[in-house]
């Protein structure tokens, strides 16, 4: 009789429970906001490529016109893959690697807009969830990665798979701003797991003075028949 394979997700973290939050909270206003009270918020927090809006880099990631099913698939994406590395790198890191795929999206897609005019506003989380996908990947690329306990495979296959499913997206929806921030956030991901593996250069003890200002003291003359003297 085969075992039976269970999958359980992760505690969830501090930091990742702000960002789910955080999401789901943004997520909901701007339903209420846009659909009932006619607030075009979206237009203002969406990135638009080419456009000068600095802070569309980061809020972007707050607006998602999806279906809810899709959107709650992102965050339970998100819980699933920031969740453990929150545990073993901290809060800190967490955010970091989350602000590095954030911002690493979103310049490629503003650039496209230089390439392709009228290419469409970026929106929704997905750039945010595949870094972190990826990062998690490259973090154990040496172990055999398990796709919710049902399939494994290694981490170059599974970061095949994450590229594949991007591009499978961009073929359907044809919204090139879209798979160039995944892409983005994918490349990102990886960079950030490299930066934190570097090596780093023993630190130097600093010299250690001596507590007599500069002079030493050294023993001459004298020998066994006569008193010593001491120089400085």
């Amino acid at each position: 009789m085969y075992g039976r394979q269970s999958f359980s997700l992760p505690r969830l973290t501090r930091f990742v429970k702000a960002l789910l939050i955080t999401l789901f909270s943004s997520y909901v206003m701007l339903l209420i906001a846009e659909g009932w009270q006619h607030i075009p918020l979206s237009s203002w927090l969406a990135l638009t490529p080419g456009a000068l809006a600095p802070w569309q880099l980061l809020t972007y990631v707050l607006v998602d016109g999806g279906n809810p099913l899709f959107f709650l698939f992102g965050l339970f994406i998100l819980w699933w893959v920031l969740a453990p590395f929150e545990i073993g790198f901290g809060a800190k890191r967490t955010a970091q690697l989350c602000a590095t795929c954030v911002v690493g999206a979103a310049i490629p897609a503003w650039f496209i807009g230089q390439v392709v005019p009228g290419s469409p506003p970026l929106i929704g989380s997905g750039p945010l969830w595949m870094g972190g996908l990826a990062a998690s990947v490259y973090l154990y690329k040496d172990q055999p990665m398990s796709l919710f306990g049902a399939v494994t495979m290694t981490a170059k296959q599974f970061l095949l798979l994450i590229v594949g499913l991007s591009l499978l997206m961009f073929l359907f929806s044809k919204n090139a701003t879209q798979f160039v921030a995944d892409l983005g956030g994918v490349a990102s991901g990886i960079a950030y797991i490299r930066f934190l593996r570097r090596p780093r250069s023993p630190k130097k003890r600093p010299a250690q003075r001596s507590s007599s200002k500069g002079f030493r003291v050294i023993e001459g003359g004298g020998g066994d028949d006569g008193p010593g003297k001491w120089l400085n």
